[in-house]
């Protein structure tokens, strides 16, 4: 499988642990951003809490540096807002992931709108987004990519649980 395939399977996977850390939390807590990194098979996670959502994203991307030279696979996960540009609607809630496998020059990125309402229930809206090179793609390849990302959430233990949050 190509590394980019690889990649863009990995941060199914994160995207999927960070929707169950996302479903399971209060309404107006946020998902403390994380990286997933992977060396000879071996995944550790590393939380970045700090003062702020943003301080920790900042800390975050920077351990890509830090990393990349040694580890295989590397994906961040954080919540953010969501919005189109030049659009007239409300910003959304978004767990976006930015993965990476080594041989690849740029990461992939995957982004999935959700909504936890005030009676707690946990809801997926809209499609699994995926950007390479900052550019979204037509539907059709959306469609091929989402196939690959798919393969890792389904890795993930509560990958299974994705239906129904898409559902609900």
């Amino acid at each position: 499988m190509a590394a980019f395939d690889e990649a863009l399977r990995y941060g199914g996977l994160v995207m999927a642990h960070a929707a169950y850390v996302a479903s399971d939390l209060a309404l107006g807590d946020l998902v403390c951003p994380f990286a997933v990194i992977e060396t000879g098979g071996v995944r550790e996670i590393i939380t970045f809490e700090s003062d702020s959502q943003v301080k920790s994203v900042e800390l975050a991307k920077a351990s890509f540096a830090d990393h990349k030279d040694e580890v295989t696979f590397w994906a961040f996960a954080f919540e953010g807002l969501f919005s189109y540009v030049g659009s007239a609607e409300p910003k959304r809630d978004v767990l976006s992931v930015s993965s990476w496998r080594r041989g690849l020059e740029d990461q992939v990125i995957l982004d999935q709108c959700f909504i936890r309402e005030g009676t707690g229930r946990f809801k997926l809206l809209g499609p699994l987004m995926i950007s390479v090179h900052g550019m979204i793609s037509s539907d059709e390849t959306q469609a091929a990519l989402r196939k690959t990302a798919f393969a890792g959430i389904e890795q993930h233990p509560q990958g299974g649980r994705w239906k129904d949050w898409s559902e609900q």
